[in-house]
């Protein structure tokens, strides 16, 4: 192998035939780019996918209220639906099997103040479920939790970036704050994968906030974590149930689908991990295709050679 007249005989070769080889190496190399250009794209989107799942729990479902589009039962279209506390009772109650928890939402943008320091954020009126469905991560004193949604407490906790920015340096644990023209006091403060939005947020109980509106039992969204082991399937099962049970509980007409919206994130997680397997398949197919062309193309100039030698 490493005699010298050979080494000798191969870039004499080379030399007589520049074209030759010089377009050799052009379609080996680009079938090697190609081949790791689309492995890496694919191999860099499932871990898209999977970080961006990976910011909040997957075993959630978000059910926001819209406007009906079909007349039913008396009922004319276009009617505004909303969710009452009513709704969380009644689900819980009916689905006890399918839950770990359920939060509602309420979100209100408010002038936040502490002594000098103001700017606006955006709170929101949570239950204890709530955190989990965010993951979101506690760096000082505790989230909300039953008592303060029982007794109407005005506590919250406040974002990493939210205690940066009214009281800089200082410790906020125990601080009371201006939350539009309502003190509350600071209980936790937290940080979230999320993003800097996330961190410039507010969260407090949402009956605290109901109590602020006149003592309403309107909200705007629902948060319900499903058990993690109904699986993908159990998912569905679950989601297509209380769809209609709402539905039913509503007078919105089973065909209708703008009474209201349901974002299962088991269902989107599932719906990407396909997305990303067809295209890895379709990546292997190609760059198994140009492998092959690339492997061709140099037999046939081997063929050639051989044949010129003869």
């Amino acid at each position: 192998m490493f005699r010298r007249d050979i080494w000798q005989e191969i870039f004499l070769t080379i030399r007589k035939n520049k074209l030759r080889t010089i377009l050799s190496g052009f379609t080996v190399s680009l079938g090697i780019l190609i081949f790791v250009g689309l492995v890496g794209m694919t191999n860099g989107l499932q871990n898209t996918f999977e970080y961006f799942f990976s910011q909040d729990a997957t075993n959630v479902l978000y059910i926001f209220p819209g406007r009906t589009s079909i007349p039913y039962k008396g009922y004319k279209s276009l009617r505004r639906i909303e969710f009452e506390n009513g709704d969380l009772a009644d689900i819980k109650n009916d689905f006890p099997m399918f839950l770990e928890y359920i939060s509602p939402r309420i979100f209100r943008s408010a002038l936040v103040k502490y002594k000098e320091e103001s700017n606006n954020y955006t709170t929101i009126g949570v239950d204890w479920g709530q955190q989990f469905a965010e993951k979101t991560i506690m760096m000082k004193g505790r989230y909300i939790n039953q008592e303060d949604v029982k007794n109407r407490t005005k506590h919250a906790v406040i974002g990493r970036l939210v205690e940066q920015d009214l009281f800089g340096t200082k410790n906020s644990m125990g601080k009371f704050i201006d939350v539009g023209g309502s003190v509350y006091k600071v209980v936790g403060v937290f940080q979230d994968d999320g993003g800097d939005n996330e961190e410039r947020q507010l969260y407090i109980p949402y009956t605290t906030r109901q109590l602020v509106e006149k003592n309403t039992d309107k909200i705007d969204q629902i948060v319900i974590g499903f058990k993690e082991e109904l699986g993908y399937t159990g998912a569905m099962a679950f989601e297509r149930n209380l769809t209609k049970y709402l539905k039913d509980k509503k007078f919105i007409s089973p065909d209708d689908e703008n009474g209201f919206f349901v974002r299962n994130v088991a269902d989107q997680l599932k719906q990407n991990q396909d997305f990303a397997g067809v295209l890895a398949i379709i990546a292997a197919l190609v760059a198994f295709g140009t492998i092959i062309a690339g492997i061709i193309g140099i037999s046939n100039i081997m063929v050639y050679l051989v044949k010129e030698r003869t």
